[in-house]
């Protein structure tokens, strides 16, 4: 057949993030451009292949399910092929082989659940950054992966250039290929073509036998540059260079000409400039030209066997490796003083997933809590040191958002804790002060048999993690079935754009409400102090820090025989405040599953959800308070529920497990009892 065969391969990977940035777009914009892309593809029958990190899937399923629902129609009509991958988008050789293996089975995982890929097993594999180093090829074809390991893997075509000393380049970068490449061109007026201008040989995918067959398939620096084509210079150059192409090579039927970038940036979404317009006039002047012949990359790939070639030594594509001087093994970036902490908590926290999942303590922890926490650990390393490009700085600085999820890896710290508790023995209440994250603040802790809470006493006094223990039901080995304790305040794995600090609410957008978080006041400090203290109830009293006591109080409790967080709150007598809680009936279960399953539930004086016969409420007294639309709807992985007080004080529940009206009246009733104590908890009518 006639034509250079041309494959599409379109990279989509986006941090779990929500709607209501005020300088990026927002996951629904993000989606409806993917669709957009997809569509022209299915319209013109262009075949493509599509890579979707983890963290983005587990977005798009609890956003926009329906994005999910069109990537498996487009698969069934032969338009989409899939690439497999890792689960967070680390820098591979920068990460141990074991969470290189575990980011690969989770997204495997979360392949099988939302794309029906059988097994989560993928042929072809997609390089985080596209950053390569041989010490992967082990691990990417290790055969206990899915589907026995990865048959090949996409790299820059500059990678299967070798290494020769070039003027102006060190030993071991790729100075003569990188010379006659496009990484010089002005993006608005390419050069005039000349023969010659790509090489054949960087167009022909490699495999390499040791120490198992891994074929390296080249993605072209030249297709990066030309498509989608900002003019039609662009066009006319891509024209001659895939017609030069298919005259010169030697062997025509070993090439492959493969087009692989962001999707985001093909479609010009997540900050990149409107490009939309621009791949469909690519797309259509490929479905009509004869010299061209679209291919989908896996079935071309099967039937051509690649040549035999050397190893495929370390390195990137040119602008991450020279231009922006991470260097061919990314230690320029990696090494750098300001990741050097964050490299070293990463470390640190491994080690304490690992020693968590030791076979000797296995018993000791809630394997899922543990899971939850290397799932935390994963999402820390994405993207792993990226730098952000400044003027006048060449390797750029630390990138914020890489600081942010790096620092919110302490977060798995307090779930490997709630995980020892929860395969634990019976706990009386109990309350105290602890830095139990490592963050440098402490946290109040509340422990009972059934609730394990962390509260931020110095970031509005709000609930920033709730686990619930279900008796009996305690998981000591790994599994994705929605047993053992469960996650129902705190959404930790979900994007926290900038913001390094653990606990704190995240102004724009709302997106870790948290729970008893005042809607007037989220970042104002308290003082906490234990009130109560016996064999079955403890109780701690807030007070603001710099405001006057008798204005504004909270008392917190833990109660024998009441399956939740016991909350009294009395506002100050101005404002129009609301308390703000986002609940969900398992964490684990909404990111692997999304909302699917999830059903809200409720009666006259409790409102909450179910997911698979768990469930997680809110309860109150009717005469006090009542529940209202939420402030805040922009959070990831968790449902928002407000209650709007009647007075200056109201009682309430966080909770889970069976309930009903009369049994939230009871437990309201017993709680009274301890809640109302002292003077300042005693309002007529509540006693």
């Amino acid at each position: 057949m006639p034509g250079i065969p041309l494959a599409f391969v379109h990279h989509a990977n986006q941090l779990v993030i929500t709607d209501g940035y005020e300088d990026r777009d927002g996951i629904t914009r993000i989606c409806e451009g993917y669709t957009a892309a997809l569509e022209l593809h299915a319209e013109l029958g262009i075949p493509a292949a599509l890579h979707l990190s983890g963290t983005l899937v587990e977005a798009v399923a609890w956003h926009h399910p329906e994005f999910l629902a069109k990537v498996r129609e487009l698969v069934a009509a032969g338009v989409l092929t899939l690439l497999g991958g890792t689960y967070s988008e680390p820098i591979m050789p920068l990460g141990s082989a074991a969470i290189n293996r575990r980011q690969v089975r989770t997204m495997a995982e979360l392949l099988e659940r939302h794309l029906d890929v059988p097994g989560g097993a993928l042929p072809t594999a997609w390089l985080p950054e596209r950053v390569w180093h041989p010490d992967l090829h082990e691990v990417l074809t290790d055969p206990t992966l899915p589907g026995g390991g990865f048959k090949r893997v996409l790299v820059d075509d500059r990678l299967l250039s070798p290494a020769v000393p070039q003027d102006g380049y060190p030993a071991d970068c790729r100075g003569g290929v990188d010379l006659r490449g496009p990484y010089t061109w002005d993006p608005q007026r390419p050069p005039a073509f000349t023969p010659g201008l790509a090489d054949p040989r960087l167009f022909v995918p490699r495999t390499v036998e040791q120490p198992r067959p891994l074929s390296f398939v080249p993605i072209s620096a030249h297709l990066r540059y030309l498509m989608p084509p900002p003019t039609s210079a662009h066009l006319h150059l891509l024209d001659a260079l895939l017609d030069d192409l298919a005259t010169r090579s030697d062997d025509p039927d070993s090439m492959i000409a493969v087009y692989a970038d962001d999707l985001e940036r093909t479609v010009g979404v997540a900050g990149w400039q409107p490009a939309l317009d621009r791949y469909a006039e690519l797309l259509r002047w490929v479905a009509g030209n004869g010299g061209v012949r679209p291919v989908s990359l896996d079935a071309w790939l099967d039937e051509h066997t690649p040549q035999p070639g050397p190893v495929v030594e370390a390195g990137a594509y040119y602008e991450l490796e020279v231009q922006w001087r991470a260097g061919t093994d990314y230690r320029g970036w990696s090494d750098q003083p300001s990741w050097r902490p964050y490299a070293e908590l990463l470390a640190a926290v491994e080690d304490e997933v690992d020693a968590a999942r030791a076979p000797e303590v296995a018993e000791q922890y809630d394997q899922r809590l543990v899971d939850l926490a290397d799932r935390l650990l994963m999402v820390g390393n994405h993207e792993t040191a990226w730098h952000d490009r400044e003027h006048g700085n060449p390797t750029g600085v630390l990138a914020p958002w890489v600081r942010a999820v790096a620092s919110h890896t302490k977060l798995a710290r307090p779930l490997l804790a709630a995980a020892r508790w929860s395969a634990g023995p019976a706990y009386s209440p109990a309350a105290g002060l602890w830095d139990i994250d490592g963050d440098g603040a402490e946290e109040l802790m509340l422990v009972s048999n059934d609730i394990w809470a962390v509260v931020s006493p110095q970031h509005g006094a709000r609930v920033s993690m709730l686990v619930h223990r279900r008796p009996g039901d305690v998981v000591t080995q790994r599994s994705s079935t929605p047993a053992g304790s469960a996650l129902i305040v705190g959404n930790p794995l979900d994007h926290w754009n900038f913001q390094e600090e653990l606990h704190r609410f995240m102004d724009t957008p709302p997106g870790h409400p948290g729970a008893i978080t005042d809607s007037q006041r989220p970042h104002l400090p308290w003082v906490p102090s234990v009130a109560v203290h016996r064999p079955d109830a403890v109780a701690v009293d807030l007070y603001p820090r710099d405001t006057d006591p008798s204005a504004e109080v909270r008392r917190y409790s833990l109660i024998d025989g009441v399956p939740g967080l016991v909350v009294c709150v009395q506002l100050p007598a101005y404002g129009d405040s609301t308390i703000e809680n986002a609940l969900i009936p398992d964490y684990l279960g909404s990111l692997v599953s999304g909302r699917d399953g999830i059903t809200e539930i409720g009666g006259d004086a409790w409102r909450g959800w179910n997911w698979q016969g768990h469930q997680c409420w809110l309860g109150f007294d009717p005469s006090q308070a009542s529940i209202t639309t939420p402030r805040w709807q922009a959070a990831g992985h968790c449902l928002s529920l407000a209650v709007k007080p009647h007075d200056r004080h109201v009682d309430f529940i966080i909770g889970a497990g069976p309930v009903h009206d009369s049994f939230v009246h009871r437990w309201l009733a017993v709680a009274r009892d301890v809640l109302h104590l002292t003077p300042e908890f005693a309002h007529a009518g509540h006693r």
